[in-house]
């Protein structure tokens, strides 16, 4: 039985059917055999009187080759009779295991977790055999790379892939890994893994063995350093949240009850909740400042989002009291916000159209900072400089920005105006005044790089800097045509907190923001496979 995590129902009646018969009834020789995703639904009673096989990828690039190359015959390699082929096999089956490596290092490694597995590598090195047999049969003297390199990205890997940005990614590696310099006998990926020549499958399996190192360094695939500090440091939080949600929810010994604490934290947290802003005062600012300018038409809507979460919290806040005395009811909401505040999570309800933070503490500073921001707004006119991850829109309101600025040139239509993006020295305490045309905006954070604020680029972070706060930027609309720059620049992708993950794909998980271009004297392939990005948010 395949892909059962569709027919729940299903197993959920074959588990009722082996449980109520008696062993004697059932057939000595019977088995059954199921696939399936993970699934949060599937029954535990089938798990437990099931053995579990799961079919995992090999961990590090020595298990990686050594899987590929077990599979990989003698006859494979004598198939084709050009010289080539054994090497472009090696160079394939390295970039199978960087793609697959890659998934462990989280957001930085692929934006989506991609089930890449054995039958991407198999359909691969069909269409490489195939393709260098045509070429001898023509007797061609040259590879062409652009053909095995949109083959691999775009068709054979590109298949799974669907965020661009990871398009961008894989597109990257075959661009490294198939070119003409891949054929030097000398040639090595990095120290330590070079690419073996021979005839025979044992000079590769003994390679393998012998020469590739048993621990893996972040640079083989692609990242710094830092990332393997990144992966273990989830690896840890995520051990810690599993051993917090599987406690026992019952009283102890001394101490505070469960209850008491939360109501504890409820009393503290609805003395810092802000009061709801006032309609009048609101109409009458707006009034001023122009109601249809686009830039205010996105402050009233965040205002509006804003005042949703304030009201949410309040109201969760104190019937959670009333519940946790015995006045009313414990409804399922409110359990559930129980549960996540005694473990410092943030109450589902409370991320339901609002912004997403790893505790509940940094969440409630969050809507502390975004109704600050707002106030001031309202109360001393348009902010010298924007914290862009204070809006919840920050799309709608970049787009208002270029608004702005074409209906303050005259003959600018909307359709030719691109959005010109600049990192500035100065920090958001420095600014004293807003830009002639478009607007400064701060608190956004580099992963995966730092940022050289005396020679204005981007460089390699350091050792242990797993994040960087980036200087103010300015960000304006220009015409297409008119859009020069002077510098090589790398195109950066901006994430914001909409949900759990770190980042995502541009439709189906609404987390990317926008993609200001950042200057680099390196090549931008390199900020590309380090997976460099800008986060609104200092990292969990």
């Amino acid at each position: 039985l395949q892909n059962c995590h569709l027919g729940i129902k299903f197993l959920n009646e074959l588990e009722q059917r082996l449980a109520n018969k008696d062993l004697e009834e059932i057939d000595p020789e019977f088995r059954v055999w199921i696939t399936s995703e993970p699934q949060p639904q599937f029954p535990i009673g089938l798990l437990q009187m099931s053995i579990k096989i799961t079919n995992e990828a090999p961990v590090g690039m020595k298990a990686g080759m050594k899987r590929s190359y077990a599979w990989v015959t003698q006859d494979m390699l004598d198939i084709v009779p050009r010289n080539e082929w054994r090497t472009l096999l090696w160079v394939l089956c390295h970039c199978h295991s960087v793609v697959q490596e890659r998934r462990k290092f989280g957001a930085i490694g692929w934006t989506v977790p991609y089930e890449f597995n054995q039958s991407d590598l198999n359909a691969c090195v069909m269409f490489l055999q195939n393709h260098l047999l045509e070429m001898d049969s023509k007797k061609s003297k040259e590879v062409t790379w652009s053909t095995i390199r949109y083959m691999i990205s775009e068709i054979q890997y590109g298949g799974r892939i669907t965020d661009d940005w990871d398009r961008r990614q894989m597109n990257t590696f075959t661009e490294k890994f198939f070119a003409q310099y891949v054929l030097d006998n000398d040639y090595e990926f990095l120290k330590g893994y070079s690419i073996p020549h021979g005839t025979e499958i044992s000079v590769y399996r003994n390679h393998i063995e012998n020469k590739i190192p048993a621990v893996d360094v972040p640079e083989v695939v692609g990242l710094n350093q830092n990332a393997d500090l990144t992966y273990r440091l989830q690896q840890s939080a995520d051990l810690f949240d599993t051993i917090m949600e599987t406690q026992p929810r019952g009283g102890g010994g001394g101490g505070k009850s469960r209850e008491e604490i939360v109501t504890e934290l409820c009393v503290d947290l609805l003395s810092k909740v802000p009061a709801d802003f006032n309609k009048e005062e609101v109409r009458g600012a707006l009034a001023k400042m122009g109601v249809m300018k686009p830039i205010n038409i996105s402050f009233r809507q965040e205002m509006d989002v804003l005042a949703v979460s304030v009201k949410k919290v309040r109201t969760t806040l104190k019937n959670l009291q009333l519940a946790i005395a015995g006045t009313i009811v414990m409804s399922d909401d409110l359990a559930n916000a129980l549960d996540a505040m005694f473990n410092a999570k943030v109450p589902a309800s409370w991320l339901k159209g609002a912004w997403f933070s790893p505790t509940v503490g940094v969440w409630f500073q969050i809507m502390l900072n975004r109704y600050d921001q707002w106030d001031k707004w309202l109360k001393q006119g348009r902010p010298k400089s924007y914290w862009l991850p204070g809006f919840s829109n920050g799309q709608g309101f970049l787009t208002a920005v270029k608004q702005e600025v074409a209906r303050s040139k005259q003959g600018w239509a909307l359709d030719d105006v691109v959005m010109l993006t600049q990192v500035e020295k100065m920090d958001f305490e420095d600014v004293r005044e807003s830009p002639a045309d478009g607007i400064y905006v701060h608190g956004l954070y580099l992963e995966g790089a730092s940022w050289s604020k005396k020679e204005q680029h981007l460089i390699d972070a350091s050792r242990g800097e797993l994040i960087k706060l980036l200087p103010v930027m300015y960000i304006t609309g220009v015409l297409k045509q008119d859009k020069k720059l002077g510098y090589q620049v790398y195109e950066c992708p901006v994430y914001f907190r909409f949900d759990p993950r770190k980042r995502g794909m541009t439709a189906a998980q609404p987390n990317f923001m926008f993609a200001p271009e950042i200057r680099t004297i390196d090549p931008p392939s390199k900020w590309i496979l380090r997976g460099t990005a800008l986060l609104t948010y200092p990292g969990d």
